[in-house]
């Protein structure tokens, strides 16, 4: 059984190609994943108060056509039944009874005092499960050299209540250095969350770039990788007005 809830795309979502950002696409399919928790219990907060946290470790998105303003959209999302210390979840977006978009995130939760993930079972979770998506969440990047494209300090706007860079917000910080970004729809998203990027972190950006797929590597300032991730891009007609 899948949650559901309905939105109306904001004009404030769009890229400058009049098509909605990758970044806003996923803050729709994670904020009903927040409602989901809100409404079948445990919360985000709740969870916190128990000393827990999911944390995100992979998600994969699918932009299958382009969003536009003022779009009605339906979200979905629904839990996967946890194995293991994997706790994943799967969202879709559709406009009508057309699948615009679909992703595939895989969770850890976290015991933050110990330090250590729970595993199936060791928590009750209320959330409706359903059959995984047929994304793949393991990937690897291309056979091409990473290069140097440029430092990202993490900054304010960046931040969730964690102090740290909002998963959702890597889309948009390697979206700005693919070239001519303009030009081209984005229709893969897949990011390895490895480490946070605390408010203040200095990030060093690599890039390599094939057959207009985009691997990417980022790098704290203490040497450690941040995120890997690889974006598909292919060529676009330029869509005018709203």
């Amino acid at each position: 059984m899948k949650f559901t809830a309905k939105y109306t795309i904001s004009s404030h979502d769009l890229a400058h190609n009049n098509r909605v950002r990758p970044s806003a696409v996923l803050r729709y399919m994670m904020e009903t994943a927040n409602r989901n928790m809100h409404t079948q219990k445990p919360s985000y907060g709740e969870l916190l108060e128990q000393g827990l946290a999911f944390l995100v470790s992979r998600t994969h998105l699918v932009i299958h056509e382009d969003l536009r303003a003022y779009d009605e959209i339906t979200a979905e999302t629904w839990a996967i039944e946890a194995k293991g210390a994997s706790f994943d979840r799967c969202y879709r977006l559709l406009r009508g009874d057309t699948v615009v978009a679909e992703a595939y995130s895989v969770f850890g939760l976290l015991n933050l005092s110990t330090q250590k993930l729970c595993r199936a079972g060791d928590v009750e979770l209320s959330y409706w499960t359903d059959e995984p998506l047929p994304i793949a969440t393991r990937f690897r990047l291309p056979d091409v050299q990473l290069n140097v494209v440029g430092e990202r300090e993490i900054r304010y706007t960046d931040i969730d209540c964690n102090a740290h860079m909002n998963n959702t917000n890597y889309a948009d910080m390697l979206c700005d250095f693919i070239p001519d970004i303009d030009a081209v729809r984005v229709t893969d998203v897949q990011i390895q969350y490895v480490n946070e990027a605390p408010l203040g972190e200095r990030l060093t950006v690599k890039m390599g770039c094939v057959d207009g797929q985009y691997a990417f590597e980022t790098v704290r300032a203490d040497g450690t990788v941040n995120v890997r991730a690889l974006i598909v891009t292919e060529k676009a007609v330029i869509a005018n007005g709203f």
